[in-house]
């Protein structure tokens, strides 16, 4: 028996550095089921088609942080009920937030 659940266990390995950084900052579960791991993946191989890696990388990172730091909770201070939902929308917001250009008016002459 211990068998096969370590042989699924190696199947349901992540496929996204992604996805392994969200296990190994305790996100997630390192016992996803196969679903997850897909759904999971298949959310960041869809992002860095539109998005240049770096940015994908900074802007998870700075997502993770920010859920972490705030205990799992949404800004109103509520357990996020599916966190695949709320990342999504947050790590979209931070991409928007980070690649939209600066504008700094003090540089212009009046």
């Amino acid at each position: 028996m211990k068998e096969v659940t370590s042989s699924k266990r190696k199947e349901n390995t992540p496929k996204s550095m992604f996805v392994s950084e969200l296990i190994r900052r305790k996100l997630l579960t390192d016992v996803l089921s196969e679903f997850e791991l897909n759904l999971w993946t298949e959310f960041f191989n869809e992002i860095l088609q539109h998005f240049q890696f770096r940015v994908v990388l900074v802007c998870t990172s700075y997502t993770i942080s920010c859920i972490k730091r705030n205990n799992c909770k949404d800004e109103d201070g509520n357990d996020i009920e599916c966190l695949y939902a709320y990342f999504k929308v947050a790590l979209l917001a931070n991409i928007k937030r980070y690649t939209r250009p600066v504008y700094i008016d003090w540089f212009e002459e009046e």
